[in-house]
């Protein structure tokens, strides 16, 4: 079981004297059999990669032929108890041959063990990271997992590698177009996703304007994503959440990886500073896209500028036999310029202390510290008037959560806060030139406070069940200008009667219960049903004025009159799999309702506005659909299947017209695609290449349309729709790559080719109405960002290590 995270380091640390065998022999022994013998002993060891000597996450462990629920964590640890006597004892992994030993365990015992990669199958496009049946057999549903190696094998932009594209392929995760940041998962708002790297909180997670991750897939192990049911100790966010653990430094030996490509240039380093001690991890990568705008032929592109860049050190200090300590820090920075007529700067910094250790045979520990700053702005660089506007978010964040579990059940506990404290919105002129006068408006603090509480039991082998918890709690605090509106009138600025300025204390205080709920039953060994039901509260949420998220957004926490959102999650699933899991299928269905969500008003005002409530309407969401998934996980050919159903409505109601969208009806969501298909397929090519292909199909997303044209005053006025009454067309894309391992250097080195865009579609990122010539109408235009082939190559080569290695 997952919970048995670091376990093995208690039995190291309390059993100074227990038996050690590691020999080339498939039998091990501990102990004797005389005397009497308690009802179990502990077997415990680390399970490394033969070649890489790196930890194996999810090597599943099966005692007499049966699996025990158990695999081996992200260090390559297992921790498992086995009556006295002889077993046969199997380590299984999808993409590793098995390992099977006969251990004769009368004392407690450690076996360590390296596995090795199968010939036949396909490295790193397999989608499951842990034991090959875990879909069927784990009781959450909705949850998907990727690694690094996963995702270097699918066709990206640019040829860079990256999460969220990846994601994006799955079933139940879309975005809202091209050059758009974050993901809709199971058609949520990019802002309910909540986004952890090591459980510190992160805000901005984007480069180039959403077209990369700011997460450097050099520095990150496993990417595992909660679509459906989400664990008590997730919260804030009403959708999901996608929790990216971050690699270790290499405790061995030091070594590195150079790389160049397209899109940019990287380096990372790694090494013990301490030998088996203290490790250090250093990623950095750097952009170098501005000579491709300059081979535009449109002015306006060759003239703009992108850069980017992200830095990510991470410290593991193993203080103690069975406790860790963890230091993190990732800083990001972009800078676009378009033309002279705009421009987007933003960076962001995330920075986390954590310690995890083993209490007792049963215990196991967990505290984090966190401190984030993130900081936006966007320019007007031209004429008398230019200016720049400056807003952003610091917030701290502390965790604290024990998990206490046996063979059957784990129950996890904790206590977890965030201090929220938004930086005044602060207008400037951009140069000596502006007559722009400077102006700030200030924004709001909040604390959100939680305790959860959650229950694991394997009530039998059919049978498994994950219930908890969760309780929060915010509280706006001052200083902040609360405004009062006329009685029984529409909230708008136009309604202001007169404001209080609070300095200090609490403002508006919101509390909420969060059950969460999920089960499991299996049909037979290979199949399973799962059902699940979860409520979430939201806090903080992200303001645009636009159809999509940009890097810009206002982050705007709760008020008097900003209430959270709440959501109430159900899914129902059936999970099967056949011929030895060389093949899945899954048919998952979902429903949500959110309360309190926020849309904005027409010609809303989002920026340098004091009173932000009289910008926003709240009111209900609704999303349902059904994905299907078909994946081969072995063999020369590998890939997946996905298609996706879902729906996205959204409706406010109010006796006031002012705060209506759509006289009160349920209208599309921005991100509302009904349908999308991705189909990736990737073969083996002897003896180190991988050839990957991807074809994804979506229905095109909502817009407002011109129904009409009007004179008035020799002026053309056009008469909009409804919103989101219509659709641009829909999305179509091919995308080729290839991989190639060791290609000149013995250290290892790899090559990668790839086309995005293959057949060069010019697919619709949004569609407006112009002028045309002397036209008395307004026309329709499709406005295409890639529509064009994109062909790159990318280069990384590794060196240092030991030879033995």
């Amino acid at each position: 079981m997952r919970n048995f995270y670091f376990l093995l380091f208690f039995t190291l640390f309390f059993y100074p004297n227990l038996g050690f065998a590691q020999t080339d022999s498939l039998t091990f022994s501990f102990g004797k059999n005389e005397g009497s013998h308690p009802q179990n002993y502990v077997l415990t060891g680390r399970i490394l990669d033969k070649i890489s000597l790196e930890p194996i996450d999810g090597a599943g462990i099966h005692v007499d032929g049966i699996y025990t629920g158990i695999n081996s964590d992200r260090f390559g640890t297992y921790y498992i108890k086995i009556s006295p006597g002889d077993h046969t004892v199997t380590f299984r992994h999808v993409s590793k041959i098995p390992i099977s030993i006969q251990v004769i365990l009368y004392a407690d015992g450690v076996v360590n063990l390296k596995m090795q990669d199968k010939s036949y199958e396909l490295e790193g496009v397999v989608v499951m990271s842990d034991e090959p049946d875990r879909n069927v057999r784990n009781p959450i549903t909705g949850m998907t997992k990727l690694t690094t190696r996963e995702l270097q094998a699918i066709p990206a932009f640019l040829g860079e590698a990256d999460i969220f594209k990846g994601l994006q392929l799955l079933p139940g995760v879309s975005s809202v177009g091209e050059g758009t940041s974050g993901i809709n998962v199971r058609g949520a708002k990019t802002d309910q996703n909540l986004l952890l790297m090591n459980e510190a909180l992160v805000l901005s997670s984007n480069h180039a304007l959403g077209f990369l991750s700011a997460f450097n897939t050099d520095v990150t192990e496993t990417f595992t994503l909660y679509k459906g049911n989400l664990p008590a100790k997730f919260g804030g966010r009403a959708g999901s959440a996608l929790d990216i653990t971050m690699r270790d430094g290499n405790k061995k030996s030091w070594r590195g990886q150079a790389g160049v490509g397209t899109s940019n240039a990287k380096l990372l380093l790694e090494g013990p500073l301490v030998k088996e001690k203290v490790s250090l991890i250093l990623g950095g990568r750097i952009s170098n896209t501005n000579w491709l705008l300059k081979q535009a032929r449109d002015y306006d592109i060759k003239n703009s500028k992108l850069d980017f860049y992200d830095i990510y050190a991470g410290l593991n200090w193993e203080i103690a036999t069975g406790h860790t300590i963890e230091a993190n820090t990732m800083i990001t920075s972009d800078y676009f310029k378009f033309s002279n007529e705009f421009g987007y700067d933003w960076t962001n910094r995330v920075s986390s202390l954590r310690y995890q250790g083993v209490l007792t045979e049963n215990l196991s520990f967990s505290a984090l510290i966190a401190d984030a700053n993130f900081n936006n702005a966007f320019f007007d660089p031209e004429g008398i008037d230019a200016a720049r506007v400056d807003n952003g978010m610091n917030y701290q964040q502390g965790k604290l959560s024990g998990v206490w579990a046996n063979s059957d059940f784990a129950v996890t506990g904790g206590l977890e806060g965030i201090y929220y404290k938004g930086k005044p919105e602060e207008l400037s002129p951009y140069d000596n030139l502006s007559v722009t006068e400077k102006s700030q408006v200030g924004k709001e603090r909040g604390l959100e406070l939680s305790a959860f509480a959650s229950l694991e039991w394997e009530i039998s082998k059919e049978t498994g069940i994950v219930a908890g918890l969760r309780y929060s709690t915010y509280n706006q605090f001052g200083p902040d200008t609360v405004f009062q509106y006329k009685a029984n009138e529409p909230i708008t600025a136009d309604n202001i009667i007169g404001s209080e300025v609070i300095n200090k204390g609490s403002i508006q205080s919101y509390a909420g219960l969060e059950p969460r709920f999920s089960l499991r039953q299996n049909i037979n060994s290979n199949s399973s049903v799962k059902l699940s039901y979860s409520r979430l509260y939201q806090y903080i949420q992200s303001v645009s004025n636009t159809f999509g998220p940009t890097p810009i957004d206002l982050w705007q926490l709760s008020t008097t009159y900003i209430p959270p959102q709440r959501s109430d999650s159900f899914s129902l699933g059936y999970f099967k799999n056949a011929k030895d899991n060389k093949w899945e299928f899954s048919i998952d269905g979902f429903y949500r309702v959110t309360e309190n969500q926020v849309e904005y008003r027409d010609f809303a005002e989002i920026f340098q506005n004091p009173h932000m409530e009289t910008e926003l309407v709240f009111g209900k969401g609704k999303a349902y659909g059904v994905e299907f998934l078909v994946k081969k996980n072995l063999g020369v050919f590998t890939g997946w299947l996905a298609y996706t159903y879902s729906r996205s409505f959204f409706r406010a109601t109010s006796a006031f017209s002012e705060e209506q969208i759509n006289q009160g009806e349920w209208f599309p969501s921005n991100y509302d695609k009904p349908h999308e298909v991705n189909f990736i397929v990737s073969r083996k090519m002897y003896p180190n290449g991988l050839l990957n292909l991807s074809i994804n199909y979506s229905t095109g997303r909502p817009i407002n349309a011109v129904n009409a044209s009007y004179i008035l005053g020799g002026l053309i006025v056009p008469d909009y729709s409804n919103r989101n009454e219509y659709r641009i067309p829909d999305y179509f894309r091919v995308d080729i790559s290839y991989n190639l391992e060791k290609v000149f250097s013995k250290n290892g080195d790899s090559l990668n080719l790839s086309i995005y865009n293959l057949l060069g579609r010019r697919n619709a990122y949004s569609v407006f109405w112009k002028k045309d010539g002397d036209a008395q109408q307004l026309k329709p235009f499709r406005l295409a960002i890639l529509g064009a082939i994109f062909p790159s190559i990318s280069y990384s080569i590794q060196f240092g290590g030991c030879k033995d290695e």
